[in-house]
């Protein structure tokens, strides 16, 4: 009976209504990440800032800027066995080299309080996502215009813009913290992704030369979060 006493008060703390928290000019700090279909070690956590202009509504932005710099010095590379038996051949050589991962991104929100802790929430974002590989053999054109291979970086990027609808529920703690999970349909209204393709597309003698390959990312899917939030 006491177990049940203190989950219950525990409870009852957890969720105390959140009415204080979103009365006219009170400010909402607070950052999350969604976690449907990433993994916990992937998760992209986002800040954003709000401000209630009136009681229950709220608007503010978010922007999340993450850069990834890896530096690989220059390698001799490898002594292996030649495969006709005689002698060694030199492996694995490459010069020095930087893989750069960055993520950037810029969004707007409004929040509205339904019902006491429930809120509806519609937000516009913005973002680019450049990653980059180490590749080995890249068919390119030599400077007299003959077919050749280089080791080179190779980059990826990904642009896209979104608008979302959604829902949340706001777990108070204490009056100012706050446990925000959620669930937003996300649509993808301009989305492309560019990655490099050993075909370019141009046909004739250039066919096999690195190019690169967009695909479009329009589309729709639910998403599920969670936010932590400071109110005050």
């Amino acid at each position: 009976m006491k177990k049940f006493i203190l989950m219950f008060a525990t409870l009852c703390l957890i969720t105390f209504s959140a009415n204080s928290q979103t009365k006219k000019g009170t400010v909402l700090l607070g950052a999350g990440s969604q976690f449907s279909e990433t993994a916990w070690t992937d998760w992209n956590i986002t800040p954003r800032v709000g401000y209630f202009i009136q009681d229950g509504l709220a608007i503010g932005a978010e922007i999340h800027f993450d850069t990834d710099d890896e530096y690989f010095p220059a390698f001799a590379g490898y002594l292996t066995p030649d495969p006709s038996g005689v002698g060694f051949v030199v492996t694995g050589e490459h010069s020095d080299y930087t893989l750069t991962n960055n993520t950037r991104m810029f969004g707007v929100f409004a929040r509205y309080y339904a019902a006491r802790n429930l809120f509806m929430e519609v937000s516009l974002s913005s973002g680019t996502t450049q990653t980059e590989e180490w590749a080995e053999d890249v068919p390119v054109l030599s400077v007299t215009g003959q077919p050749t291979t280089e080791d080179m970086v190779l980059q990826s990027r990904t642009q896209s813009s979104h608008v979302r609808f959604g829902m949340g529920y706001t777990l108070v703690w204490r009056e100012h913290f706050a446990v925000e999970p959620f669930v937003h349909l996300d649509l993808i209204v301009d989305g492309e992704r560019v990655t490099p393709s050993s075909d370019n597309g141009t046909g004739g003698s250039l066919v096999g030369m690195m190019g690169s390959e967009t695909t479009d990312l329009s589309g729709s899917e639910f998403i599920a979060g969670i936010n932590f939030s400071l109110f005050f």
